[in-house]
Order: structure tokens, then sequence, then C-alpha cells
């Protein structure tokens, strides 16, 4: 029985039984992020499907988040009679066209995201912190960087950098309280003065990666999503916390359970600006390829780049158009129908069309 179990595991963990499963159920786009570096075995199928339903999750979070922070209110100025039920309803296949659209780009945010915060972990250290030095880890990480991004296809990074803009206006807007509400109204709900630094967002946002982002997302109020941000800072901090292996682990996607104090306070003090996440360097890669105008709009997130980008992703205006008066899209007018399948798949999720290649 023993013997027979393990032949059944050898044949289920590395055979062709394994393989073909994974080329029929998971996207060329994710096998092309994350291939196998020997064989294929579970604990790569788990690493996979483990990103896989992160990302998904975030979909639909960010789509939930445009529908009922956006979109509603957008169009609720234009028809103040608007049921929400209505509303919602219409808005349905809307979303999940969005959902669909979104999935393949956060899974390369992703993928960035891990590969960029293993970059400041593993850089260089020196003993000083002089100029120079300084200058050296920085550019230690740009050469690097710049691998990463080049090893995306420059058309799909377009995608990306479009929708990190919109992502950078979303969490923008979590991080600080609402604009209308007066000093009376944010001393009585208990919000502080100073919204969150960009440097705690920018420490969320690499080391948290999606399932940090998703968490941000659930929590409908400004002040729980302050707490969670001040106590992730304190619970991974060596220095003031003693179980802080285990938050890391829970915090990182990949890598947390391996983690070592010194990499962890290293982590906790980096001051990421504005830009120096994927914005700057993926501007620089696109400029290159003749794909991004070097007079182009420097801001990113700001309020216009959103509004591009949902009009983009939804295939119409969003923010001005009522859903039951869209206009219908067919499979010639948008490109990212399947032509294989001539249904509402994304070319790299049909698997159709990855069985062919």
């Amino acid at each position: 029985m023993r013997s027979t179990s393990r032949l059944a595991n050898d044949l289920l963990s590395e055979g062709d039984i394994l393989r073909d499963w994974l080329r029929r159920n998971y996207t060329a786009h994710l096998l092309r992020l994350y291939p196998p570096l020997e064989s294929v075995t579970f604990k790569y199928l788990s690493s996979l499907q483990k990103r896989y339903a992160i990302a998904t999750e975030a979909a639909a979070l960010y789509t939930e988040y445009i529908e009922r922070k956006i979109v509603r209110h957008s169009l609720m100025r234009l028809s103040p009679y608007l049921r929400d039920a209505k509303l919602k309803d219409d808005f349905r296949d809307v979303a999940a066209l969005m959902q669909e659209r979104m999935l393949p780009l956060l899974l390369t945010v992703q993928h960035y995201l891990e590969s960029y915060a293993a970059l400041f972990v593993n850089a260089p250290r020196y003993e000083s912190e002089a100029a120079e030095q300084v200058a050296t880890m920085e550019r230690w990480i740009w050469e690097r960087e710049r691998d990463i991004l080049s090893s995306y296809d420059p058309v799909h990074l377009v995608d990306v950098y479009l929708f990190w803009q919109f992502l950078t206006w979303t969490h923008n807007q979590l991080i600080r309280p609402p604009s209308y509400a007066g000093a009376f109204e944010r001393r009585f709900r208990g919000w502080k003065t100073d919204p969150l630094t960009s440097h705690d967002l920018n420490f969320i946002v690499v080391f948290g990666n999606l399932n940090a982002l998703s968490q941000l997302l659930r929590m409908r109020s400004f002040r729980d999503r302050q707490r969670k941000v001040e106590d992730w800072k304190r619970v991974l901090d060596p220095a003031t916390c003693y179980p802080w292996r285990k938050h890391w682990t829970g915090f990182v996607l990949e890598y947390g359970a391996s983690i070592t104090a010194e990499q962890a306070e290293r982590a906790l003090k980096i001051k990421i600006q504005d830009g120096e996440v994927f914005a700057n360097r993926a501007r620089a890669v696109l400029i290159e390829h003749g794909l991004l105008d070097r007079d182009a709009d420097t801001a990113v997130g700001s309020a216009q780049q959103c509004t591009e980008f949902l009009c983009k992703i939804a295939g119409y205006d969003v923010l001005h158009v009522l859903p039951a008066h869209r206009p219908t899209i067919t499979v010639d007018q948008d490109n990212e129908w399947c032509a294989a399948c001539q249904s509402r798949h994304l070319a790299t999720a049909c698997p159709i069309t990855y069985g062919r290649t």
C-alpha cells in the first residue's frame, strides 16, 4: 500500500497528468509570468492557484469599488431619480467585462510587486549611508527592475501602465478622509488631521501586494483602514513584536516565512517615494519602445487618468452614459474578444486559443 501510494504521488506530482491539467486550467499569461523552474509539482501548482485566487478576488473588489464609489455617484448626478437596484442590475454585464479585463493586468502587477519587493530586501548592504553608496544601490535596483519590466510584452505593458494610474488614484482615496468632512466631523469620527503618508501606502503596496490591498478595499471605514495600516507597521517590526515572522508570513505572499530580522527592519525603514514604484521606470521603458510620448502627462494617479482608464476598460463613457444606454460591443469592435471561439474571453484566457499554441 505504501509503495503504491508513493508511485501514485509521483505520477500525479510530476507526471504528464499534472502538466496537462495545468495547461488546460491556467492561462498562458499566468504561465508566462510564473514558469516552472524545473518540474511541475503540487507545490508549484498550489502557488499558482493562490496567486490566481488573490488576483481574481482583487478584480472583483476593484470592480465593486468602481461601481459603488465612482460610477454610481457620477450617474446619480445625471439622473437623480435613478434607483440603486436598477443601476446595479444594468451594470452587471459591464462589471463582468471590466473584471475579466482587469484580471491579466492584476496578475502582471502582482508579479511585478513580488519581484520589486525581493529586490529591496536582497539589495547589497553598505556599512554607511553615504550618497555614493545609496546611488549605487538605487542603480543596482534600477538595472534589475528594468529587466523585470522588459520581460513583459510592450503592448501589454502599456495597458498595465494605464491601469497603474487607476490603482494609484484609488489607493490615495483609501488612505485619505473624505474631502467633504470638516474639522468637527473629523474630530467626532476620530479621523486624524493628517492622512497616512505616501511612504506607508507604498510600503503596503510593495510588500503587502494585492492581498493587503484587498483587505483595505473590504473595509468601508477610513478609520478602520488607518488602524489596519498602523497595526501592520507595528506587528511586522521585529523590535516591537515577538511573533513578527508569523505576521510577515501572512502579509507577504512569497517569501514572508523566510525573511530575516535584518531584512524586515530594512524593509520597514525604506522610504519609497510616489512614482518610484512602477510608474517612472515603466514610463521610461515604454518611451524607449516608442509606445509612449515623451510629452505625455507625467502625473501619477490623476483623476483624468483614472477616467480615461475606466472608459477604456468599459468600452464606453462609463461616467456619463447609463449602462442601459451603452453602445453594443461586437467582436469586431472589441479586440479583447477571442477570435478563436467568438466568445467573451480574453485571448490569453481562452482555453481554445491556448490549446492551439
